[in-house]
């Protein structure tokens, strides 16, 4: 089964290859582009021109041409403010963006599925999957289905395969495929403890996990770094490490992601979740005294409560947090408790036996100490180390 990183990796493949769902195959790999999606807040057709917002509240201006291809709409004239759009683009010698594509529309009806793959009939264009809860879901493909991961067409799914999935519900409850992401997971190792050697120049360093065992991991040019470091360089012995490695077949701990850097102070708050963002991987939590955080998830977020991953945070719900704030100051959650606050009772009315506000007797303990007053809501479960 798919590691909750590969499911997160998926998750953010989509919205990455769609307008919620339609990749940008025709313009390929083309690293000169620039490639933006984000909320369309003004349009210009007698200019040409619309602004997109992406979700760091970047604005760009971007312009089209009788080359720009669109889908989603048939040109410009169509794309409404409020509809959330892609782009790949060029950039001219005085920073106008050219759009190559533009994918564009109302993504209200674009839903995501994921689970493993359970039959696949190519001469009906259509494969089945079975959700990690048991549920069987049937798809269908036709020409405007997108892929991406280790498939480029329905030919190349295989059944015991992971898949994620963007799609829209058509007449009689047939289920048209947006985007289809699929393929295997390689094997992961997670380990996290102090590091005790670094050899930058051998590209390789060793930890001590808190059971006293020594790892020794390799990086190379495709190893991601996070926490306090961007680089093999610039770890230090004494750090706290937390690694996610591929196990070669001599054995070898090859360092995928590795996480590093000087134990953080976690954070703790509470309040009402006011906005979320997925394509940004965060959301907005509103703390009783007004204050809003803007709270980012990844790989290593766990969730408690009503919720069992990012999907599931809505608006309107209560929600309790312990994050680490990272070198650019983005609190990173580590824990997300989250579920439907409880109904307000009508004024006056509260269960048999309950005391009114101002008759609860005082507490204190046995050494003369007042307790400290339990949060109202529950933040007392430990999340794994802040660094992994």
């Amino acid at each position: 089964m798919f590691k909750k990183v590969v499911y997160s990796l998926m998750t953010a493949a989509l919205l990455v290859v769609s307008f919620s769902g339609t990749v940008f195959a025709a313009e390929g790999d083309h690293p000169e582009l620039v490639k933006a999606r984000g909320e369309v807040i003004a349009v210009d057709p007698a200019a040409g021109k619309f602004r997109l917002e992406k979700s760091d509240g970047t604005v760009l201006t971007v312009f089209v041409t009788e080359k720009t291809t669109f889908r989603g709409l048939e040109s410009l004239e169509e794309m409404q403010v409020g509809w959330h759009a892609g782009i790949a683009a060029r950039e001219d010698s005085n920073g106008k963006l050219w759009a190559v594509a533009v994918i564009a529309g109302e993504t209200s009806d674009v839903l995501k599925v994921h689970g493993k793959v359970t039959d696949v009939n190519t001469s009906a264009g259509k494969y089945s999957i079975e959700k990690p809860d048991g549920t069987k879901m049937t798809f269908f493909v036709d020409e405007r289905t997108r892929y991406g991961g280790q498939i480029s067409s329905l030919e190349d799914l295989q059944e015991g395969w992971q898949a994620g999935i963007s799609y829209k519900e058509q007449g009689e409850g047939k289920l048209i495929t947006l985007a289809l992401i699929a393929g295997t997971a390689p094997e992961l190792v997670k380990a996290q403890g102090k590091v005790t050697s670094v050899n930058a120049n051998g590209g390789m360093f060793e930890i001590t996990t808190p059971d006293g065992v020594d790892k020794l991991f390799y990086v190379d040019e495709n190893t991601r770094y996070q926490g306090q470091l961007s680089s093999l360089a610039e770890m230090q012995v004494g750090w706290q490490a937390g690694v996610t490695a591929k196990v070669g077949e001599d054995g070898q701990l090859n360092a995928v992601m590795v996480i590093a850097g000087t134990r953080p102070e976690p954070i703790r708050a509470q309040g009402i979740i006011k906005n979320v963002s997925p394509g940004a991987g965060k959301f907005q939590l509103e703390k009783s005294d007004g204050t809003v955080l803007s709270v980012y998830v990844d790989e290593n977020t766990n969730y408690r409560g009503q919720v069992v991953n990012f999907d599931d945070l809505d608006k309107g719900m209560r929600a309790g947090i312990v994050a680490i704030e990272n070198k650019d100051g983005k609190l990173i959650a580590r824990l997300v408790i989250a579920g439907d606050p409880r109904p307000e009772r009508p004024e006056g009315e509260r269960p048999e036996g309950e005391r009114p506000e101002g008759e609860r007797p005082e507490r204190i303990r046995p050494d003369g100490e007042r307790p400290t007053p339990e949060p109202e809501f529950p933040l007392d479960v430990q999340p794994a180390d802040p660094l992994t």
